[in-house]
């Protein structure tokens, strides 16, 4: 199967424009201590937060603590404390990148694309101006 050059450009660009917006929600292990219940990791989207703020996990942990106390002292559910993931910013980065080098592959694929069909443009333009001039009016009409 051969895909065509404006396919291949579209899934580049697509899938570029995926890595840019699209956050990674793939953070539901434990992370230097803290469990997967205990904290609702949460990513920005890659574009917003190429660098974001560092994360203080032993604030994080107080948090934690403070809330199971609260959470057992009450006798209401727990509720995960939310916080941005410390690895964040770093996937955040490498995202971009990949998006870049999808846009990158798109733009070459396009003018690779847009060299070859060069001739075939040329073509059609040719004969469309021309086609009155030869005394061929190009396509014919049904009702004149």
């Amino acid at each position: 199967m051969k895909l065509r050059d404006t396919t291949v450009v579209a899934l580049c660009a697509f899938l570029g424009v995926m890595a840019l917006l699209t956050p990674i929600p793939v953070f539901s292990g434990p992370y230097e201590g803290l469990a997967a219940d205990e904290v609702d990791w949460t990513c920005r989207m890659p574009l917003l937060s190429l660098a974001p703020p560092d994360v203080d996990l032993d604030d994080v942990r107080a948090r934690v603590k403070t809330a199971h106390v609260t959470a057992d002292s009450t006798g209401a559910a727990y509720v995960p404390h939310k916080s941005p993931h410390p690895l964040c910013g770093g996937l955040a980065r490498t995202q971009v990148v990949l998006a870049l080098l999808a846009f990158a592959g798109a733009a070459w694929r396009g003018t690779v694309w847009w060299r070859s069909s060069t001739d075939a443009r040329a073509e059609k333009r040719f004969k469309r101006l021309h086609a009155g001039a030869s005394g061929n009016q190009g396509r014919k009409r049904l009702l004149r």
